[in-house]
């Protein structure tokens, strides 16, 4: 018998499995190419004025355990920015701060998911949906976004998917919005669809927002929160993306609806925060600051999203040159997602496809099959145009030389 339980195992993390054999031949003197990790901090700077606030954090020697739900001041600049952005009137009550967005989805899996119990998320979806749902124990229900429909949720499969699962209807349905890995938008009707389902079948609705800022030109985003007024649901969103600052590690969930389900889960993530005792003070105060200062986020939030539009433009133009991949323009977030024709290369997975790709173009992209979609792969679109040129030059020489 393992000293270590078995559900360890069930953490998958697609994004990171490749690192190792990444490090091993950076220690043989290659240079690896990373398309790897969505970090945008690694590429840009956190703005200046964050950081200053951070610093004055730390000055004014604000280092003690914060409130477990979080600091009042950022809870209230959160419920601010959804009446700005989206019109909707929250209180800081219904706020919780948590340690990124990952927390969040441990918490919520903790208190809601156990042997057995069902979730429905909705493939290609971000890593970390299925082994939480796995190590409690539970069952997920997969669902699809359409590939030949620009990536839409499909609310028909979703509902017969619902209708099969019977009587251990799902504790909730998850969806992502916009989505990772995709770059792209789901569209107002989709996410209606998606709320009625959930409405009509009494489900929990999660939305996981956490790119809603980062939209290229024209591009129309739909929060759940203006389309799921009365549904119980919550909204998670938080600092890593639209503030630049994934290692600040600040998330929030927002439960607006006083129904039974709402308030014994915000309940719940309250207990489970407390046991934590506090997310990072510093942090939450410069967040607080990054939020409320809209002049300045505005400034960085533009330079940030017009250097990742061209460089999503890009990518997309490539992957449309090539015979060997097919895939949807992106219209947000800062990712590319393209389908492998893996049926005119002598390579059978998507998985094979990633590893041989790095052990021979030392080049570092992400399998599909780690976000549920197998035959995919995922590049992030955050290096610099020279970069992404010199990666899709790689993919061409690779595919041609496993070309059938």
């Amino acid at each position: 018998m393992s000293f270590v339980l078995d559900k360890i195992s069930m953490v998958e993390n697609p994004i990171a499995e490749t690192s190792q054999i990444a490090e091993q031949l950076e220690k043989k003197g290659n240079q690896i190419l990373r398309f790897s990790i969505g970090d945008p901090a690694a590429y840009f700077k956190t703005p200046e004025y964050i950081l200053s606030a951070y610093k004055l954090a730390l000055e004014n020697h604000k280092t003690a355990y914060s409130d477990w739900k979080g600091n009042e001041g950022l809870r209230s600049a959160v419920a601010s920015r959804y009446k700005d952005l989206y019109n909707v009137e929250y209180t800081s009550d219904i706020v919780q701060i948590t340690q990124g967005v990952s927390e969040a989805l441990q918490f919520i899996n903790m208190s809601l998911i156990e042997k057995n119990t069902t979730a429905v998320i909705i493939a290609p979806f971000f890593t970390q949906y299925l082994p939480y749902i796995l190590m409690e124990g539970g069952k997920p229900i997969l669902t699809f976004h359409d590939f030949s429909n620009n990536w839409n949720i499909d609310t028909e499969s979703l509902k017969e998917k619902i209708k099969n699962a019977g009587k251990n209807k799902p504790k909730y349905i998850l969806v992502t919005n916009p989505n990772n890995p995709t770059g792209t938008v789901p569209s107002e009707k989709s996410l209606k669809e998606v709320v009625e389902i959930a409405k009509d079948n009494d489900i929990f609705l999660i939305s996981d927002e956490i790119y809603d800022e980062i939209l290229y030109k024209g591009i129309k985003f739909t929060s759940v929160s203006s389309l799921a007024k009365g549904v119980p649901h919550m909204i998670l969103n938080g600092a890593s993306k639209n503030l630049i600052a994934t290692g600040f590690r600040i998330g929030f969930c927002i439960t607006p609806e006083n129904d039974k389900k709402s308030i014994s889960l915000r309940n719940s993530i309250s207990i489970l925060s407390n046991s934590r005792l506090s997310a990072n003070t510093p942090s939450q105060y410069a967040v607080a600051e990054g939020i409320s200062n809209k002049e300045e986020h505005k400034k960085a939030l533009k330079d940030f999203i017009d250097k990742v539009e061209k460089r999503s433009s890009l990518s997309y133009k490539l992957s449309q040159e090539s015979e060997f991949l097919k895939a949807v323009k992106p219209t947000s977030a800062f990712y590319l997602f393209p389908q492998i024709d893996l049926n005119i290369l002598k390579i059978n997975t998507d998985k094979d496809f990633v590893e041989l790709l790095l052990k021979e173009e030392y080049l570092q992209v992400i399998r599909g099959s780690g976000f549920g979609m197998p035959g995919f792969i995922r590049m992030v679109t955050l290096p610099s145009e020279e970069k992404i040129t010199e990666a899709f030059s790689r993919i061409e020489r690779f595919c041609k030389r496993h070309k059938k």
